[in-house]
């Protein structure tokens, strides 16, 4: 894929899976499940790509169909997956995405744990590729099983250390695997090498810290951000020193599979082209709402795609 004249790299570090996806949104005319690739860190890997930033993806799948059939997609996208391995002894995650007729969905993940994309450790090429990137990109999901966990938290660290910009998406999942103290611990650790977390403003940040969203600066050190999606009320970036929001933009969602992972593509994209994060908030918004519009968390746009969609809606 052509790449826009951005001149930073990503790295992003995490999972890949298979998304299937059961709509019930009619439930007079039910279709057949449909296939997607997905995982909320190669989501953003394509989204990212797709609007023209370079991407390499590190993280592992399972040698099989569904493997093959996301290192493909990925391909086909422009992502670099020289770092991504292909396991002979594990599976492709699949997660089953139950959508509902207000376009809520519900999922559910098999193999629950022994999945390929919690076995991703690092040779010596995969971690001197990883320091060739000005932006690494993490996912909270990653940090539930070994030896993914290590792999992140080492690749977070070695990234901070060498004054790389370090996003992470907290993806507590808490709906599905809970929030013990021990994961809470882990969890706080990769926010201290977080440069920006990303997060639900209600289910995450403020189940993470115990805190009403007045006290969230209280929180993040200095020169960190806290990027809050809040669903329909669109989104708010929190610093020590400032408070900024961004309104959604109103449409009919079709699908929310991938919505997070489609706002944080928008958010990093802009700060690549030096946006503030205003501007950054809005661009999220504006690619979480193209997504919504379409089914599966890979409805992304082009640049040129997000140009048109956001000059329908200053015309409509």
């Amino acid at each position: 894929m052509q790449q826009d004249n951005i001149r930073k790299k990503v790295n992003i570090l995490g999972d890949a899976n298979v998304d299937m996806i059961i709509n019930l949104s009619d439930k007079q005319n039910l279709g057949e499940p449909s296939l997607f690739s997905g995982g909320s860190s190669a989501n953003v890997a394509s989204g990212l790509s797709k609007l023209g930033v370079e991407v390499s993806f590190f993280g592992s799948l399972g040698k099989d169909m569904y493997g093959k059939y996301v290192v493909d997609e990925m391909k086909a996208d422009g992502i670099d997956v020289s770092n991504l391995e292909l396991l002979d002894n594990y599976s492709t995650a699949m997660v089953i995405g139950v959508v509902e007729e207000n376009s809520e969905r519900h999922l559910f993940l098999w193999p629950p744990k022994e999945g390929a994309h919690n076995q991703y450790t690092f040779g010596d090429k995969s971690k001197e590729d990883l320091l060739n990137c000005d932006w690494l990109h993490v996912s909270g999901i990653s940090l539930r099983f070994s030896p993914v966990k290590e792999t992140m938290l080492e690749a977070m660290r070695l990234c901070k250390e060498n004054n790389k910009t370090v996003s992470f998406d907290l993806n507590l999942r808490s709906e599905l695997w809970g929030l013990s103290e021990s994961f809470k611990e882990t969890v706080l650790e990769a926010v201290s090498l977080s440069t920006i977390v990303f997060g639900n403003l209600h289910e995450e940040f403020l189940l993470l810290f115990d805190e009403n969203e007045d006290n969230l600066d209280k929180n993040i050190s200095n020169k960190q951000m806290f990027i809050c999606r809040n669903g329909d009320k669109g989104a708010l970036g929190i610093t020590k020193n400032d408070k900024v929001t961004s309104n959604a933009i109103p449409i009919s969602p079709v699908d929310s599979v991938g919505a997070g992972d489609a706002f944080n593509s928008g958010f990093i994209y802009a700060s690549c082209k030096e946006k503030d994060m205003k501007e950054s908030l809005d661009t999220g918004n504006q690619v979480a709402a193209f997504k919504l519009l379409g089914s599966g968390a890979r409805h992304l746009p082009t640049k040129e795609l997000l140009q048109e969609f956001n000059e329908n809606n200053l015309n409509a």
